[in-house]
This record gives C-alpha cells, structure tokens and sequence, in this order.
C-alpha cells in the first residue's frame, strides 16, 4: 500500500511500546478493515463495527503495551473488537428488552470466533491485493465486488465500455487468483468472493 512504510517485527513492537505515531498509522492500515469485518461478523452493523475497530486501534495507542510477537499483539486487537462487539450486542440486550435475544450470537463459540478471525485475515489479504492492482484493474474490482455497483453503471463511471470493463474485470480476476492461490487462499473461497 502506498504510504505505508514496512517493518520488521522487532522494530514494529518497539516502536508500539514508545508510543511512535507512525507505527500506529501503520497498525491502522493493516488492521482496520479486519477488524471492522471480524466485529461486523458478530455484531452485523456497519457503524458501529466501524467504531469498535477504530476504538480498538485507541485503545491501544492509549496504553502501549509491550507484545512478545507480532501474532500476540494481533490477538490482543482481535480480543479487544471481540470483547467491544460481545458488549455492544448486550448493551442492545438491555435497551430492548421487549424484543427477542440478539440472532442467538449473545456468547458465540470459541469456534465460531476462530471462523470469524480467520475470515477476517483472508478478507484483509484480499483487500492487500486489491489496492496492488494496476489503478484500471482495482477501480473495477472495487465498483463491482466492494461497492456493489451494477456492470452498466461502473463501466459509465469509469468511462469504459463494457467490452472493456469485462476485459479489465477478468484480467484484475485472474491476477488476483493468481497471487493469493500463491498465498494459501483456497480456490473455493475465491470462488464464492468473486462469483
């Protein structure tokens, strides 16, 4: 992603400890979109899964913690939109206590968590790929794909023909399959994702 200045894990948890702006600015690049799917996942509104994930990231800021690894500073964010969404979900309990249990999800199984944190991890490499996409080849997936937007009215948005949105939709298609089957994504996944 352009901006966004690489680090090595060790660099990466030091800086969090001494509360470095830009190591947070990082962190925010890299796990906003997770974050805010992993909370939609539970809660299943987008703004306040917006909220709790940008929550998370300041609560962290706020009091920098000095992680062992990478992986354990993940799961403490994982843990933190969890717990966020967990009470959101009985905060809507209490205001409404006329209306039925919240869609069953009052305590989701330690499974069902897992499912949603590793969905979350694959929809936030997929997101990566996408913003490496030639800008042509990215506009499109996200007008299709992200944005929901109808064939017709991405290729007038764009400029394009539709011979030529199709063209740029199956070659933006075939290179992303093509990088992340290389990372481990299941065909199958991205079957369901781009069909």
């Amino acid at each position: 992603m352009p901006g966004i200045i690489p680090y090595e894990e060790e660099e990466l948890l030091a800086r969090i400890a001494e509360n470095d702006t830009a190591a947070y600015a990082y962190l925010y690049d890299t796990f906003y979109n997770t974050l805010v799917y992993f909370s939609l996942s539970i809660i299943e509104d987008q703004q306040q899964a917006e909220d709790i994930a940008t929550e998370s990231l300041l609560k962290l800021w706020k009091s920098p913690t000095r992680f062992d690894s990478f992986g354990k500073l993940r799961g403490y964010l994982f843990t933190l939109t969890r717990n966020a969404s967990l009470n959101y979900l009985k905060h809507l309990r209490v205001r409404e206590r006329s209306s039925l249990e919240i869609s069953g999800q009052e305590n989701p199984s330690d499974n069902y968590l897992e499912t949603l944190v590793i969905e979350s991890d694959l929809m936030r490499l997929i997101y990566q790929e996408i913003n490496r996409l030639p800008v042509s080849y990215r506009e499109v997936v996200e007008l299709l794909y992200l944005q929901d937007v109808p064939s017709a009215e991405a290729a007038a948005r764009l400029g394009i023909s539709m011979e030529n949105l199709r063209q740029r939709k199956g070659r933006a298609i075939k290179e992303l399959k093509s990088v992340l089957l290389k990372k481990g994504v299941n065909d199958l996944f991205l079957s369901i994702f781009f069909f």
